[in-house]
């Protein structure tokens, strides 16, 4: 595997001081299994995915991968997206988070599913400006763009979309695009090494993209995408929604919007129950990350709800207002801030840092520090369709920090 070393660093807009990415890792930080010694979960998790690194080294949290791994497959195999721009979604965010590994796999996947030339994906990393694109590709990619950069979809992009395709496809192409953030934030933090017997890499010759900061652009005032009313509920809906109800029967719009696309709501409400009730983290430690990440993409929805379960973890009302100071905050523990520098830095580069993973080695174990990757990477994508949507906060939740 080539390491890939990040040499150029773009100034940001906003940020007096530019941020290079880090170099990404030319050894695992995470072995695979060995697969002469296996539980029977393991094997049957690995019986038709055991040559990939990447499913070797999830094998290792076999929970997590169960209930995440449904929302993938959606993604990969059953949404209605044609492969070219589902695989330009997954690419060009494999770029901006700088992910040798997903740009390697994606890539071989674009040229056997897509028929995509070697110019084509390598004008990907390019950009949506390259001048070989549709006005459709060049959306595509101009929303990974905002995504990773702006946490939502601009009007401008978000209608150039809909004039190919629907509400349930254009969810469909940002739920992509968030999902293969989220894997690029594991694949490069845990290490995952690109096989011996890879033909593509991502280009070395290209100024890399820059790192993310905190979105500047305004949040939607009304939603894109209207919830549907309990009275409109179809059968099949409410079977669907009855979980995520509130104990006094309350439907919070984040899930009645969610519920315009059946067929992805099912699996992810799987993972985010994993990640909100059955997620191996301490509830302290889950709302430090989701409200940091919420924070850091100007999620106000995500904020105002969470607030009210990190009073229940036990943060203080002066530890949530310090959430959005950061780590920088004197108030708190080094457990509590070695939490927030890995939220911030799984935001800035998709990573986190060998100084930051070994402090988190201190507070816990592996599965847990791979639930914290999760933990971030699936918030930051119920902030991107809550902002891209619009999904209004309901009356009476307290507002973020600016």
């Amino acid at each position: 595997m080539r390491l890939v070393t990040i040499v150029v660093a773009l100034a940001l807009a906003g940020c007096a001081t530019p941020h290079a990415f880090t170099p990404r890792l030319a050894e695992p930080r995470l072995a695979v299994v060995d697969e002469g010694n296996l539980t029977q979960a393991q094997r049957d998790m690995l019986a038709s995915r055991s040559s990939l690194n990447i499913y070797r080294t999830l094998a290792h949290h076999v929970d997590l991968y169960n209930r995440w791994s449904p929302l993938g497959q959606f993604l990969l195999n059953g949404s209605s997206i044609p492969p070219r721009h589902r695989e330009m979604a997954m690419l060009r965010m494999g770029w901006l988070c700088q992910s040798p590994y997903e740009w390697s796999q994606h890539t071989r996947i674009a040229k056997a599913s897509a028929g995509m030339t070697e110019s084509e994906i390598r004008a990907i990393a390019i950009g949506p400006d390259a001048p070989a694109w549709s006005a459709t590709d060049r959306a595509v990619l101009r929303m990974a763009d905002e995504l990773r950069y702006e946490a939502m979809i601009s009007d401008a992009t978000w209608a150039e979309l809909r004039r190919t395709y629907s509400d349930q496809q254009v969810m469909e192409l940002f739920y992509t695009s968030a999902q293969y953030q989220l894997v690029s934030m594991a694949l490069n933090t845990l290490g995952v090494q690109i096989e011996p017997q890879a033909v593509d890499f991502m280009p070395t010759d290209l100024p890399p993209p820059r790192t993310a900061t905190r979105p500047t652009s305004p949040r939607l005032a009304t939603p894109r995408v209207a919830p549907i009313p309990p009275a409109a509920w179809t059968p099949e809906q409410r079977a669907m929604i009855t979980p995520q109800l509130r104990p006094n029967g309350e439907a919070l719009n984040l899930y009645t919007t969610l519920l315009n696309h059946p067929k992805l709501y099912g699996p992810r409400a799987r993972f985010g129950s994993y990640l909100q009730r059955d997620s191996l983290l301490d509830p302290e430690t889950r709302e430090l990350l989701i409200m940091r990440t919420a924070h850091n993409i100007r999620a106000s929805y995500e904020w105002s709800h969470h607030a009210e379960s990190a009073k229940k973890a036990g943060l203080s009302d002066a530890q949530i207002a310090a959430i959005a100071t950061g780590p920088s905050a004197a108030s708190w523990s080094a457990k509590q801030r070695a939490v927030l520098t890995a939220a911030d830095e799984l935001r800035r580069e998709a990573f986190i840092s060998d100084a930051s993973w070994a402090e988190l080695s201190k507070y816990y174990g592996m599965k847990e520090r791979i639930e914290i990757v999760y933990t971030v990477g699936g918030y930051t994508m119920t902030g991107l369709a809550i902002n891209s949507l619009g999904i209004q906060t309901e009356p009476g939740y307290p507002a973020m920090p600016s």
